[in-house]
């Protein structure tokens, strides 16, 4: 049942009002039947007893009817008043006149008599509330019917009787249902009272807990097998209870016990947390110290002219030592998020700078792999935000490195969209998005553990510690984003990740250079996505953009447009072109036009001198990765700022340009190494400063005379960088002297050591080892800055020229290259020349092995971007015989005829080797 008042009434109600129920039922329809039986039979019975009495007064009517004897058939209807059923009776003749009548009661006249039925008719129904009787019976004289008689009976004497019959029986019913009630109430004891004992136990036993009681069996029915299993269960919590007792006891006296085990080992733990805090700061302080002197010395030396040989060396350790320096970063970031060290800035910085800073960063390896990277930032992105700007480049950089890894050729693509915005905040999401070797399935889902890369043979390969992607997932997770990959095996792979940033408030909207408004500009580039890119970003400035995948295509257009009068404002011609090199392009250009041929701006990986630029008639050199702003400026006629060069600059560009910094300062370093690489750094931009070998020595110099910044290692014999920028401190304080700029520069990277140098009232703090770059710009904001241009010819200070060797005479006609048209390539700039002729002989294996590798695949589109690559590398060098066989297989390549490809490569490579052999004995090395 689903009455909710009959469901909380007790078990005895309960069954009180079912006995009610059931018998109350039974006897309703038993009533009902019985008065329906007894109305039926009762009518039955009537309607004999109206055609008994019709057919006698029928009978005894026909002689006054043939007699027309009206007196006599009268008094044979006035008999009829002994039934005081009969309301009407009347006798018809044979026409169906009305011959002699009666009525009970004196209102009836013959008016209401009904019309003459010449048959038997019966008819019962209701009139009046009233039930009635209607009765229509010849009259028969020998068989013949001489008229009708007619009698109206009412039902008032069944009706009472009936009345009679159901009061009698609801009486019955009613004293029925109180014995049953009674009985019922009598006879439910028997079930309920074992019932409620057995509740009434229970209740007890929840009360108090106690499991001794026992509920008495009254039955051996279900209810006292129910209070059988009750009780045994109740025996068995008992003796279960008196166990948990006893093991309560023994438990309480273990827990002591392990109570005081366990905080001896906590008190061990927390010595060995601290053990190992105190060991990664004297490591980090270790390794990095002997790595301040590796990159210094390096960087130092990349502004020194040196032989092709020692310039590959010199890149090889340079690479070495910075992957050693990412790899023990990874390290020490894993070590502090894992104790939960890290922290996060929220200051403003600018998304697009960011993003395409950081990208720069590889433009060295994409361009040794001969990759394409792009950068695309949309223009409805507010870029200037609110969060932490080292750790988001953080991210950026290890996703992309691996990208770059893992990609053999292709391109690598990094961009960022808004996933959604509210108010001043927006969800941004980042995508690295490679064509590399891709990733399977089984191992996608535990990629971002720590210690986890794809396979064995990826460790092999292409090294790592497995921590960069593990280090990347808890960086953004502890920002509240999310990050996760997507890939498949030979198709590439795209890492993703998202995390909210705050709009700064005074973020104006990026506002289209009005300059571009209304242009038309061309672009020829073999990449879709750098296409989508200057599309996206010239069309932003309301400027028509067309763009093509091949010079061809492009110059058809070009020719189209300038036919129908139509002005192209600038030409953006990539270098790497399928049909042709972008600077030859630009030539033919150049050659049909002349002076009327558009303003043409050359996109490369690598750099070119003017004179290369001026006779192809190129005006500006964009490099890739495209950067936004200065795409605008060298279509505007503004110089582009800070453009990097993907291939070593000439060493009359790299003595070009340094900051010039003006301030004294003091360095604090007992390392002698430290202090020498320091130093060096500092003359590189214009500084002398003066060095402090302890703590000691560094008080009495500051004492002695006021510095503008004072460089402060920590870990010192003696006195700690901290003690003595206490007591400078204080001294300050005393004396009431200028504050001193501190700036902490130490090896060790620990979250920690930073918040202490801040403590005691440092003012920076960055880690060794340092690239002289990074330095400057650290030193920037504590010092006067000049920019000062200088002269290809001007030394470096301090800087020891590594031997170069003087030009060697060589037979031309014996050789595979012309050295006179090679130079004229170049604008006669030799210095220029042994440049190009080092980064290839750097390269040429590299080139090589890519041409091999597509042969052995049967990729003869990775043939024909191989070849092509090594086609005009060697068409620097005028080496006609060896550029004729790359060109060679790369017509094999677009024709199909792979099979054949093999053989000349053979012939290539045999070529490529004495190619190198002379270029090796003209730069004086005696070999490659």
């Amino acid at each position: 049942m689903q009455w909710p008042r009959f469901r909380k009434l007790p078990i005895k109600q309960k069954l009180v009002v079912l006995s009610i129920v059931v018998a109350g039922t039974a006897l309703f329809i038993f009533t009902l039947v019985s008065a329906f039986n007894q109305i039926r039979s009762m009518r039955q019975a009537m309607l004999e007893n109206l055609t008994i009495l019709s057919e006698s007064i029928a009978d005894l009517s026909s002689a006054a009817l043939s007699f027309s004897d009206k007196d006599g058939a009268a008094e044979i209807l006035g008999t009829l008043r002994a039934d005081r059923d009969i309301e009407v009776a009347a006798i018809y003749d044979f026409d169906g006149a009305p011959f002699a009548s009666y009525f009970r009661g004196a209102e009836g006249s013959e008016q209401q008599l009904p019309k003459m039925v010449s048959s038997d008719a019966v008819r019962f129904y209701f009139q009046s509330g009233h039930y009635k009787f209607e009765i229509f019976r010849p009259i028969n004289l020998q068989d013949k019917t001489i008229g009708v008689l007619y009698l109206l009976s009412g039902t008032g004497r069944m009706t009472a009787h009936i009345l009679n019959s159901i009061i009698l029986l609801v009486l019955s019913m009613v004293v029925v249902l109180a014995v049953t009630v009674l009985i019922s109430a009598r006879l439910q004891g028997i079930i309920t009272r074992p019932v409620s004992l057995l509740a009434s136990t229970a209740r007890d036993i929840s009360e108090n807990g106690d499991y001794g009681l026992r509920v008495d069996k009254l039955s051996d029915d279900e209810i006292g097998q129910l209070i059988d299993d009750f009780n045994t269960m109740l025996k068995g919590i008992q003796e279960r209870d008196a166990e948990l007792q006893q093991h309560r006891h023994n438990l309480e006296m273990l827990v002591q016990e392990r109570t005081e085990e366990l905080r001896a080992k906590r008190d061990e733990a927390l010595a060995a947390a601290r053990a190992k805090s105190e060991f990664l700061a004297n490591m980090s302080h270790e390794i990095r110290t002997p790595m301040n002197g590796v990159i210094g010395v390096l960087s130092l030396l990349q502004d020194v002219p040196m032989t092709a040989e020692y310039k590959r060396l010199l890149e090889t350790a340079t690479r070495s030592a910075d992957s050693l320096l990412l790899i023990i970063n990874d390290i020490l970031d894993f070590s502090k998020i894992d104790a939960g060290k890290i922290t996060f800035e929220s200051i403003p910085f600018d998304l697009r700078e960011l993003m395409e800073e950081t990208s720069e960063l590889f433009i060295d390896t994409v361009n040794l792999k001969n990759l394409e990277l792009t950068c695309f930032v949309p223009t409805s992105i507010p870029c200037r935000i609110l969060g932490d700007p080292t750790r988001l480049r953080q991210i950026i950089t290890n996703l992309l490195s691996n990208a770059v890894k893992f990609t053999e050729a292709g391109e690598v693509k990094l961009s960022v969209s808004v996933v959604n915005r509210h108010d001043s905040q927006q969800e941004l999401m980042f995508t690295v998005e490679d064509s590399g070797i891709g990733i399977s399935d089984d191992v996608t889902g535990r990629l971002f553990e720590k210690f986890t890369q794809a396979d064995g043979s990826t460790t092999r390969k292409y090294g790592g510690t497995g921590l960069g992607l593990s280090v990347c997932k808890q960086l953004v997770e502890q920002q509240g984003g999310s990050i996760g990959v997507s890939s498949k095996i030979g198709s590439g792979t795209t890492f993703w990740f998202s995390i909210a940033f705050d709009i700064v408030e005074e973020t104006f909207p990026l506002i289209p250079y009005n300059k571009l408004k209304g242009k038309r500009y061309l672009v020829a580039a073999d990449s879709r996505s750098n296409r989508s890119i200057i599309e996206h970003y010239l069309e932003f400035c309301d400027a028509e953009v067309l763009s093509y995948p091949d010079a061809g295509s492009c110059l058809a257009a070009l020719n189209e447009l300038i036919r129908h009068d139509k002005a192209v404002d600038a030409i953006l011609i990539d270098q790497r072109l399928p049909d042709c090199e972008g600077l030859q392009f630009a030539e033919a250009i150049h050659r049909d036009f002349g002076d009327n041929a558009p303003l043409m701006v050359l996109m490369s990986t690598m750099s070119f001198v003017k004179a290369q630029l001026r006779r192809a008639g190129v005006s500006r050199s964009l490099l890739k990765p495209i950067r936004q702003l200065d795409l605008y400026n060298s279509l505007a006629d503004r110089v582009a700022r800070g453009q990097k060069r993907l291939e070593k600059e000439t060493i009359a560009e790299q003595l070009q340009t340094h900051p010039r910094l003006h301030g004294s300062l003091l360095l604090v370093d007992d390392e002698p190494i430290n202090q020498n690489i320091a130093l060096a750094i500092l003359q590189k931009y214009g500084l002398q400063a003066e060095v402090a070998g302890s703590g000691r020595e560094a008080l009495r110099m500051t004492a002695e005379r006021t510095y503008s910044v004072v460089l402060m290692d920590i870990q010192m014999p003696e006195m700690s960088g901290y003690e003595t920028t206490q007591l400078i401190r204080k001294r300050e304080m005393e004396q009431g002297l200028k504050r001193s700029v501190i700036i902490a520069m130490t090896a060790n990277a620990m979250e920690s050591t930073r918040t202490r140098c801040f403590e005691v009232g440092m003012d920076d703090f960055f880690t060794k080892p340092i690239k002289p770059d990074v330095l400057a710009e650290r030193l920037k904001p504590w010092l006067n800055t000049q920019e000062l241009g200088r002269n290809a010819n001007a030394e470096v200070p301090g800087a020891s020229p590594v031997a170069r060797s003087e030009n060697v005479d060589l037979p031309q006609d014996q050789l595979l290259w012309s050295l006179k048209r090679a130079l004229e390539f170049v604008g006669d700039d030799e210095g220029l020349f042994r440049e190009l002729v080092q980064l290839f002989m750097a390269r040429n294996e590299t080139l090589l092995n890519a041409i091999e590798a597509a042969i052995a695949a049967g990729d003869s589109e990775g043939l024909r971007d191989a070849a092509h690559a090594y086609k005009g590398a060697v068409g620097h060098f005028a080496a006609d015989s060896v550029r004729e066989l790359a060109l060679s297989l790369e017509s094999m390549s677009k024709e199909g005829r792979m099979d054949s490809a093999l053989d000349e490569f053979n012939r290539l490579r045999v070529a490529a080797t004495r190619l190198m052999d002379e270029l090796a004995v003209y730069l004086g090395t005696g070999g490659s």
